[in-house]
Formats: C-alpha cells, structure tokens, sequence
C-alpha cells in the first residue's frame, strides 16, 4: 500500500505591506509640527535603548531638506507641512502630544496600559512594561507611538490616540492577540522599520542585516518631503530658475513618462510586496513590487470591493475611471492632501461627469444627478461618493473610501454576501427590498453588456472562491470578454488551480506577450505547473521589467543554474523580505526544492523564530522534516500545527500519511477518520482511508470510501482504477471492466488501466 501527498500547487509571496500612507478622509485640522513645538530629541528618545539615539539624530531637524524649498514655495510649503504628508512621521510635539500622555489609562484584551510623562519623557506601560517613545506616526484621524525594540528596531503600539475625541483606543477591536503572536504590536507584523516606514519617510532604506537581525534604517527626512515625489536635490540651484531640484531629471519625468508621477503615489497607496526599496521617482512600479490584485477572498470580494486594509490604488486600475485614464491629482492636491474641489453638490464629480470631461480625458458619462440618484438633493442618496464610493473603516477609527467606483447592486449580495450601498445606508431594511428598488430605477440599465459583463465576472470569481463547479468555464469566458490588463491579470491569478488544462495554458502562453507587464508575470504563474514552457518563459528571464523577471525566476527556478545571475537577483529580491517569516519561508521552498535541505532548515527555524503561531508554517516544517528522513519530528511539528488550527483537516491528513511511512496502521486510521469528519469532501483521504482498509481485506468498506472519493473529484483515474483493483479482488470482472471504462474516459492512455483489461480478458484470470 502506497500513501500519496495531494497535489501541492504553492505559491510563497513576499509579505505584503500591511501599513502606509493611506487614503485618509480629509479633514480641517492646521497643526503641524513646527519646529519651535517640536519636543527636543533627547527628550523624545528617553535612552531606553542606544540606538534610539542614533536613528532619531540622522537629521537636525523633521523636514530639514524641505525647509529648503519654502523660500520659492512658501505657500504650497506651508499647507504640505501640515498635511497627512507632511506629517506622516514626526517628532513629539508638545501641542499635539501632551494630553495623551497626563496619566491616561487604557484597558484591552490583551493589555492593559497607560500613558505617563516623566521628567519630559513620554512614557507607555503596557502589562508594567515600560517602553519610551521616539517618534509618532500622523496627525489625524488617529496618533501612534513608536517605541524602540532594541537592535534598530521600532515597534507600533495597538494603543492609538484619538485626537477628535481625546482618547486612547485598541487599533485591533479587542482582538486578543499573545506575545507569541507575529500579528501582536511587540511582534514581526507591526514592525515599523519593514511595515510602516518606506510610506511615511523620505528615501528611506531599511538596512536589514539577516545575521544579527538588526536594522540599520536610514532616511533623508520625516514624513513624505519635497525630494520623494519631486526627485533629488542638484549640486548646484538650477540657473535660471533658483530651483534645488534637479530639473533635467525631472524635465525628463514629466515630458517620458506621465504616469510614472502616478506610479509614486502607487508606492504608498497599494498593497504589495516587495523586491527592495529603491524606487526613486520617474521609476516604474513594477521593477520594485508585485502588487496585489484582488485574487484572495480575504482582501477584496469577488467583484472588487475592498475588504481587508488593500489601500486604494489597485482599486482604482481595476475601475472603469482609473482604466480610461483618470489618476490621483485629477482628484487629489498632493500638497494639501485634501481635495481639489468640495464633495457638496457632487461639486467634484460634476467636473467630469457634466460635460462628460475634465478637459484632459473625455468619455465620462453625462449625468444629472436629481434624476440619477432618485433621492433628494444634499440627502446621503444623492451624493455620488456615498453610493459609488462607501466607506469602510480601519484601525478602528480610520475611514476610507473605496476608489473602485462600484455600481449599487444588492442582487451580488443576495447571491454572493457582496456589500451594497443601498444596504449600508438603508441598515433597516433587507436586501430583497433594495433589489426591487434597484429594479424600479435602473431596471434597464442594470442589463447593458457592461453590466452583464461586470455581473458575470463577479459571479464567476465567486464561484471560484467557492469551489463550484463550472468555474473554470466561467473564468474563461470572462478573460475572453475583459478589456481592463489588471482584471485579465487577476483571472489569471485566480486560474491557477486549473494551471495544467490545455485552455488555461494557451492563456499563459500568450500572456507572455502581453504589452503590461502585471499580465506577463500573471502567466508566469500559470506556466510554472507544466514542464514543457521552457520555450515562453526563458526569454522572460531577461524581461526589461523586474515583476516579470522575478516571476519566471520563481516559474522556472528548479531549472536555473546556481551561478546564474537569475537566480541571484531572484535570491537577493527573497532576503529582502527575509525579515518577515513570509520571506524566510519563501528561501525554505527555494532551497528545499533544490534539495539543499540543511540550507533550508536553518531559513525554516528563521521563520518559526519570527513567526510561532502560524499552523502553516509548522506544517512545512514537517514536510522537510520528512524530507530528511525524520518522521518522528514531522509528527512533533504537525501536532503543534494542530493544536494551533484544529478545524484544519490538512494537518491531521498529513499525520495520518507520516503514521502510514511508520506503518502504525490504527493511528493512520484513526486519523484519516479524523479527517473525513472534518472535511468530508477530502477526496484524497477517502482515497486513501480505501487504500487502507483494502490492505486490511475490508472490499466492500474499501470500495465505498474510494466511490465517494470518485463522487467528489471525479477527473482523478487512480481512483476508478484502485476500484477496479478491488473488484478483480472480489471476482466482479464486469464492474471491474466498467471502472476501467471510467478511467479511460478521463485517460484514454492510462497505462495501468489498459493492462488490467487485458488481465480481465484474459480467460484464466480467476
């Protein structure tokens, strides 16, 4: 009897940035920060640590580079100072930080905390441990407090201050989050020097050293400065115009590349992960990260919507508006970060969607909003934001708004759970209400292809996500139909559990041809799960565009040479990230798959030691472990991943398989019982529970367990063949010779299948 492993389709991505400099609701508040308010830095770093000192003095002052500019641009400095960019890092400022620190108190799930001021040094104790603060993140809607963690490292506390409302509040929402926890605010997940700082400092470097595990973090200024969106200070003022920018690069920037400047703002304003933090404006996005579509049904649902902290940018490229070309300053002063003109009377909106232009992109559908909105003017329904752009509010007191421009439809929501503005607003009523009303009014309008095309995308995607049958052809049909490169790149994302079907891998192969380089690395990770794509992914090794080189690296990388330089800029992109356990697991497949397993182990205790409580990351562990011939310690690591996930059938699967390699046939058994219950549509533990009871003589208990295995994934041959096998066993020639029919329906040159029917036809087989 032979046990086998499941398919594994893995992809590791780099972690994904989970902090940055996001869309915040804009708002009236003017302090910023001066100087002369600014608390001293010894004050602010207290000593709790040396090299709290050290990072805080770089510079001699918050905006020390951009005080220089405001001598040509005092009035566009002065509103940027006190901006959510200006302020996005700061120092400690006695306006703004002295009554969160007079002796406040905070009680949450996990801690319990207070906020003091001694001697001039602010002070947060959490559970009677102290931790002086250095710096502080924003200015509204919320205020954190970083403290240093020793070896370079800054931490964000879960404790936020609410300016508005003058208190202190649980950015988790009561979460109950441990130490142990890579997601508590002492761990990895909110470390400021990886997670928080390239979106609130300028030019900043993280300076990571994998051997020490410190950080060396090094920046120009605090805050988003003049010289991260506007370039580098020259030698010299320009000549002519006294400016300090460098004007021949950024001459070059604005008349080349327009949409680079969009590609800036994206750094910050996306989810992504990350290759290095080198990006420098005029760059292109995809040579410095992946960014995330809304493949995952934890981020985005299946029709766009946002759902986990995704910021806004990929929002906006897989929206209408953002694929004809409206960008961030259509809407958006950078300077002020507020809007360019008022929401009332749909004031900004009307700017397009009157004339149907904004001067510079044509096309916008003409509207009248009395008529369109079917709701009074000034009420909530008839502003165009509240029903095309809901709010969805994060770290407890941080709303923003979603830049995908969603049509209302509540019947997504009566198929899928997809939120509907008419329903966030109209909390008392259902959604069937909402469909009849959106009927009423829109009742044509709801049926253009447009629409329909939208509807069938979210309804395939939802299918997707929810294992139905028939996706596969819906997905197709929808990559045929969809104009938008950031949505083709997501189906295709989202068809990589059928990567080997011949019509998924024609898609991949035309794909790496695709002119938007988001759309060749997409089919790069279709093309990594057939071996024969050597021919459409080895040229993209030497993509001009990093996303896609790194992606065919990854696609190809059990081909590459140790000493290609390929493997090196994909090695060297990997430990970037390695201090995030994401990282240091990515390096644990790469080396383990070149069968470097001690390399790999030592990346995997990396891992555990910035991670402990991820039941995924235990259960790779155990997969190397069996790898290296230790079975006992798999089981030890697969217990722990249990104990951390126990709802999870995978992982006592995986015991039951290691118990079978140690042939203790009841624990195998037991445990795959385990996993059936847990999981009844686990078509390959019935699989092998059959297996197992064939090999205890149980045929008839056998064939029912392999039956239902068939009855769920039926495109699998080795089930109908095992079937086959025990039905020769028990002398039934004929339902042996039709499960052999059924196998060579899925496989017409399934070779073990081909010779048993010679068996069964042969006359002297009993």
């Amino acid at each position: 009897m032979k046990f086998t492993f499941p398919n594994r389709i893995a992809l590791l991505l780099p972690i994904l940035a989970l902090c940055g400099c996001d869309d915040r609701k804009p708002g009236t508040d003017s302090a910023a920060g001066g100087s002369a308010d600014t608390l001293p830095t010894s004050q602010a770093s207290g000593g709790a640590h040396p090299d709290l000192h050290a990072s805080l003095a770089q510079l001699p002052g918050q905006n020390a580079i951009s005080q220089r500019c405001q001598e040509c641009h005092k009035e566009i400095h002065h509103h940027w100072q006190g901006s959510d960019h200006g302020q996005a890092n700061r120092l400690l400022n006695a306006s703004l930080d002295t009554l969160p620190f007079s002796e406040q108190k905070l009680t949450t799930t996990s801690e319990k905390w207070s906020f003091t001021r001694d001697t001039g040094k602010l002070t947060i104790t959490a559970n009677e441990k102290s931790h002086q603060v250095g710096m502080v993140i924003g200015i509204k809607p919320l205020i954190q407090y970083l403290v240093s963690a020793g070896g370079g490292r800054w931490q964000t506390p879960s404790a936020a201050w609410d300016p508005a409302k003058k208190e202190w509040f649980d950015v988790f929402g009561g979460e109950a989050r441990t130490e142990r926890d890579w997601g508590h605010w002492t761990g990895r997940g909110m470390t400021w020097n990886t997670q928080c700082a390239w979106c609130h400092m300028t030019d900043y470097r993280k300076n990571y050293d994998l051997k020490t595990d410190t950080y060396q973090s090094h920046w120009k200024e605090m805050g988003v400065g003049c010289t991260q969106c506007h370039g580098d200070l020259a030698q010299q003022a320009d000549p002519e115009s006294g400016c300090l920018i460098d004007l021949t690069q950024h001459k070059s920037l604005k008349k080349n590349h327009p949409d680079r400047i969009y590609d800036n703002c994206a750094t910050c304003h996306s989810r992504r992960a990350e290759f290095d933090d080198h990006f420098h404006i005029g760059d292109k996005y995809g040579d410095h990260y992946q960014l995330q579509l809304p493949t995952m049904p934890h981020l985005y649902y299946a029709d766009g919507q946002i759902r986990d902290e995704d910021y806004v940018w990929t929002s906006l490229r897989i929206s209408n508006m953002g694929h004809k070309g409206v960008r961030c300053v259509d809407c958006h002063d950078p300077h002020t970060t507020k809007l360019k003109l008022p929401l009332k009377n749909n004031t900004l909106c009307m700017s397009c969607h009157a004339g149907g232009t904004n001067g510079r992109i044509s096309g916008a559908s003409i509207i009248d909003p009395a008529s369109h909105s079917h709701h009074k003017a000034d009420s909530t329904g008839s502003s165009c934001v509240e029903c095309h752009m809901t709010n969805t509010t994060y770290m407890g007191r941080d709303p923003r708004r979603d830049h995908g421009f969603h049509v209302p439809d509540p019947q997504m929501t009566k198929e899928h759970g997809i939120p509907n503005a008419c329903n966030k607003c109209h909390t008392d009523k259902d959604t069937d209400w909402a469909v009849e009303w959106t009927k009423t009014w829109y009742g044509e309008k709801m049926h253009t292809p447009e629409r329909k095309r939208q509807r069938a995308r979210t309804r395939a995607i939802a299918s997707a996500y929810n294992g139905q049958a028939g996706s596969l052809d819906a997905l197709l049909a929808c990559y045929a139909q969809e104009p938008n490169p950031y949505w083709q790149a997501t189906l295709i994302q989202i068809l990589q559990p059928w990567a080997t079907e011949p019509r998924v891998q024609y898609i991949g192969r035309v794909g790496v041809s695709h002119k938007e380089s988001l759309v060749r690395a997409a089919a790069c990770m279709i093309l990594e799960f057939s071996p024969g794509n050597g021919p459409w992914l080895e040229p993209l090794l030497q993509d001009p565009v990093k996303e896609v080189r790194m992606a065919a690296a990854w696609a190809w990388r059990t081909h590459l040479s140790e000493r290609s330089d390929i493997l090196k800029e994909l090695k060297t992109s990997i430990r970037f990230t390695a201090d995030q356990p994401s990282g240091a697991m990515r390096m644990v497949q790469l080396e383990s798959e070149a069968e470097n397993y001690l390399e790999a182990e030592k990346w995997m205790k990396k891992a555990l030691a910035l991670d402990q409580t991820s039941a995924g990351t235990h259960e790779y562990y155990a997969i190397l472990l069996g790898q290296l011939k230790k079975p006992e310690q798999a089981l030890a690591q697969l217990k722990i991943a249990v104990s951390l996930d126990p709802d999870n059938a995978r992982y006592p699967y995986l015991m039951a398989l290691t118990y079978a390699e140690l042939d203790q046939k009841d624990k195998t058994e037991q445990l795959l019982r385990k996993v059936v219950k847990l999981d009844p549509r686990h078509d390959r533990a019935w699989y092998n529970l059959g297996l197992l009871l064939a090999g205890q003589n149980k045929l008839n208990e056998s064939i029912s367990a392999i039956r239902t295995a068939e009855q769920i994934n039926p495109q699998t041959p080795d089930y109908p063949y095992a079937r086959a096998t025990l039905h020769l066993r028990k002398g039934e020639k004929m339902e042996a010779f039709e499960a052999c029919r059924t196998v060579l329906g899925i496989d017409r040159s399934y070779q073990p299948a081909l010779n048993l029917l010679r068996q069964i036809g042969n006359p002297n087989t009993p």
